[in-house]
This record gives C-alpha cells, structure tokens and sequence, in this order.
C-alpha cells in the first residue's frame, strides 16, 4: 500500500510538472541562484563555429519587455515587439493603429534602435478582400551602429622587420539595418500564426552586403490539468545570406520553443524559452512579470547557455520594469554583460488614433424588433483579474455570477481602459419573433438571453455555465448563439448533477443572442 501512494504521490507531481509550481522553483533557481552556474561560466566551452554567421546585429532583441525577462517571449509575445520574437503574437494586438520606440544602449558604445508601427490588417483596403479578420500587420526598423572611431590601417607594413605596424589612415564606422513587414492572424481555433519578411543590409567602411531573410512563427493556447498556457515557435532568419565582396556569410538561422503560463489569481506572468541557435549551444531562459498594481509591472529573467555563459554567470540576468497609462507605456530593463559592461534598454509605446474609453459601458438602444419580449434583467456581479497590461489597457479574466439564473455564470477576458464596474446586466427573455427561424427541426426555444451592457472589447469566447432543472421527461437540450448567417450551434458540455439541478458549460464568442433549445425524445 505505501508503494502504491508514492506512485499515485509521483504521478500527481508529474501533472504539475509544467504547471505554476514547475515555473516557480524553476524561476527561483534561476534568478536567485545564478552563482550556481558560475563554475560552468569560468570554464563555459566556445562553439566550434562561434562567429561563423553574418548580421550578429539579429540576435540581440528587441523591447526592453522583453529582454527584462532575459528574452523568455515565445509564447508571451503579445505586444508590437512580437515582430521580433515570434509575428504570430501580433495577432493578440487587436485593433487600433500603435507606434513603438526601442533604444538599447550597449556597452562599449555600442548602439541600437528598433522602430515598429501596428496596424489593423482590416483598415488596409488591399488586404480587405482577403478577409484578414482579427489579423494585424507590422512595420519595424532594426538600426545598429558602431562609432565611426575604429582605425583604418592597411597593413602593408606587416611583413617589415624593423617597422611592422601600419600607419593610421583615418577612422571609419560601422552600421547595420533590418526593415521587416509582418503579419499575425488568428485562426478558428486557439491557434495563431504569423510571419515577416525582412531586408537585411550591412556595411562596413567602404564595403557592403544586403540579403533577405523570413521569419515564422505560432501560438496556441491550451489547457492541462485544469490550468491555461500558451505555446509559441518560431524560426527566425531564414535566408540565403549576406554576401560581402566574393563570400557569402550565412545568416544566424535560429529555433525557438516556449510555453507561459499567466497565474488567474495574481496575474504573473511565467514563461519558459528553448533557443538552438545555428552557431551556438542551446540556450534555456525563464522569465517573470508581476503586476504590481494596473499601471506597474515588475520583470526578470536569466538566461543560461549549455556549458556555460560565456562572459560569466550574472550575464544571463535580467531586470526590468513597466508602466502603462491610457495611451503611453514605458519599459525598461537592465542586462549586464560582464566585464564588457551594462547594457540599459528603454521601450516607449504610443496608441495613436481616436481612441474610446473601453470600460464596461452601456450597450446601445435596441428597437422593439431587436429586445427580448417579456425580458427580466439579471444583475451580474464581477470578479476582475488583472492579466496585461499595455498601453492599449488592462486585460482582465472576468468571472460574473447571478444566483437568479439558469446561465448562473459566465466568464470572459476583456481589454479595459478606464474604470470597471461592479456589475454587469444581462436580460433573460423570449426571442423576437424573426429570430425563430433557423432552429433544427422539433427544437424549440428554451430561454433566451441579451447582454444589456458591452463588456468592454472581448478578448476569445464566453465560457457560460447553466444549472437546470432535472427533469422525469427526456429532452436534447443545445446551446446556440446568433451570427449575420444564422443560428451556430456549440458544443454543451455536461459537468456534474445533484438532487435538483444538472450542470453544463458551454464556450460562444461574444453575440447578440444566446438561446437554449430543447427537442423532446
């Protein structure tokens, strides 16, 4: 019996593997403990093709959300920097027009720029007939520079006994450029994909190369063991090379997986990244973002290469911070490189456009024709969590209760801006008359019901919850919501029963209607 309760014991615990409590110890081991690694460091083992690739510039990032939590965005990406990690992220952006501004200030004078402008694919007319739906598109600019301070010299007088030193010719600079153009969608499902095209050009001196490159990448949020993720890849730079004078350099072709996972009690945010880079060792990084209130965010990260990072252990952490208003967010974050030096990287974000105010608001007058005869309405009260913030608002899972209902709760993911309330109404009536067609033959409407408040901008389905009476007499009950097309049936899940009651759980994007039907047996 003993070995049978650690095996259950153990089983138990290999649920929870990937869950908060896998994330947490992971996290903690990571951040807090990066002396651990630091043997590794002292011996860390060079890659046989180390610095065989060109455009090294692509590796570094982009967004100091990001790289405050060591790069860990995979599966996160969710703001406009996604045009960097992975383009399928740029789907969770939603409407409105955004404009993004990166600087990274490296060390040894090293500097870097990252612009990136956000656009709603449906306001683009040539892409219209396409139907893009909920897809976004991304313009970005990647501009690295080194100061024009190196020394130019020949070395003609190498092989000169006496004097094998050339002189100095002057000095010269380097720079670097990446223009993408991106797309994320979201598809019918839970899945996400997106990919962007970038032109790459290096120069040095007098000399210089361009070549293209493409990026793909996609997400999908799933559910295990009663718990919310999200899983991202990505392949990034994907291209022919840069050619410089008669050589061809390849580009740093690189694999990335991630998971994340956003906590429903405290809004923090865990994701796990995988990356092979093609001219370097695996690299594993975990990252963190605590929401302290709905305008601040803390951030951190490490980031840990097989045998070790390179330029010791405290140069795999990473720090940040974020703060998000009405329609400005700022983020910054800390990398130190060793004894190279720090690095201090800034974002700055700009919602432009008209923008409404996205709190919960009232819905707009609906004509006799439109409302529910004979309707009652039912006073829901909201639990608000706090999931994202952005200068778009505040994500929030919202979970709504009545006791004076079948539909007894409901819960949604909202973006907010503004104030939230208390409360939300819904009315619980009958169907207007032209809405009684469409219904599958012998069914016949049960209950119906109308939201009589917007629940600010609805971020993926509703998932209702109904308790009904049981009953001596067999029916097939279904759950339907109202499209431009018709009546779309979704799935009833049947959960639990009691005495009285038997309980069901169903998932419909947000709509003007909702209706239970019932076929008699």
């Amino acid at each position: 019996m003993k070995n049978i309760f650690k095996l259950r014991k153990s089983a138990g615990n290999l649920k929870r593997l990937f869950g908060l409590r896998f994330f947490t110890s992971l996290f903690f081991s990571l951040i807090l403990n990066p002396l651990a690694f630091s043997l590794a460091a002292h011996a860390a083992r060079i890659y046989p093709s180390a610095g065989a690739t060109s455009a090294a510039f692509l590796k570094m990032g982009a967004g100091a959300r990001a790289l405050g939590m060591a790069g860990a965005f995979t599966a996160a990406a969710d703001d406009p920097y996604a045009l960097y990690w992975n383009p399928a992220g740029l789907a969770n952006l939603g409407g409105g027009n955004a404009l993004s501004f990166f600087h990274n200030d490296y060390f040894q004078g090293l500097k870097q720029e990252f612009l990136v402008y956000t656009v709603p694919a449906g306001k683009i007319k040539f892409l219209r007939p396409l139907g893009p739906g909920s897809g976004v598109c991304a313009l970005g600019l990647d501009y690295f520079r080194v100061p024009k301070d190196m020394e130019r010299r020949s070395g003609l007088n190498e092989s000169d006994p006496l004097s094998p030193i050339s002189l100095s010719e002057g000095d010269f600079g380097a720079y670097d450029l990446a223009l993408s153009i991106g797309y994320g969608y979201k598809t019918a499902g839970e899945l996400r994909l997106g990919a962007a095209l970038k032109f790459i050009r290096q120069s040095i001196d007098n000399e210089s190369g361009s070549t293209f490159a493409l990026d793909l990448g996609a997400q999908r949020d799933f559910s295990r063991w009663g718990e919310n993720f999200t899983a991202g890849l990505t392949v990034q730079n994907i291209g022919p090379g840069v050619k410089f004078i008669s050589r061809r350099y390849p580009l740093p072709l690189n694999f990335k997986a991630g998971l994340s996972r956003r906590s429903a009690d405290s809004g923090v945010l865990l994701a796990l990244d995988v990356n092979k880079p093609v001219d370097n060792y695996p690299f594993i990084a975990l990252g963190a973002e605590y929401p302290v209130t709905n305008k601040l965010c803390l951030r951190s990260g490490y980031r840990y290469r097989m045998y070790g990072n390179e330029l010791g252990a405290w140069s795999g952490f990473a720090a940040g911070l974020g703060l998000a208003f009405s329609r400005f967010a700022f983020d910054y974050a800390f990398t130190p490189f060793g004894e190279l030096g720090n690095s201090h990287r800034v974002s700055f974000s700009l919602k432009l456009g008209k923008t409404e105010d996205q709190a919960l608001k009232a819905a707009a007058p609906r004509t006799d024709k439109e409302a529910l005869a004979n309707g009652r309405t039912l006073a829901y009260e909201l639990t608000l969590k706090p999931m994202i913030i952005s200068p778009r608002g505040v994500q929030y899972e919202i979970q709504a209760v009545s006791q004076d209902t079948d539909l007894y709760s409901f819960t949604f993911k909202t973006l907010v801006r503004g104030q939230t309330a208390a409360t939300l109404a819904m009315t619980e009536g009958e169907l207007p008359p032209d809405m009684l067609k469409g219904f599958s033959t012998g069914a016949r409407p049960v209950k119906a019901w109308q939201f009589a408040a917007t629940p600010g901008s609805i971020q993926g389905d509703i998932v209702f919850k109904l308790k009904l009476k049981r009953t001596a007499e067999p029916v097939e009950i279904a759950f339907l919501y109202r499209t431009p097309n018709g009546w779309e049936r979704v799935k009833l899940e049947f959960k639990n029963a009691d005495g009285k009651f038997a309980y069901f759980e169903a998932a419909a994007p947000f709509s003007a209607y909702y209706v239970l039907t019932a076929v008699d047996k």
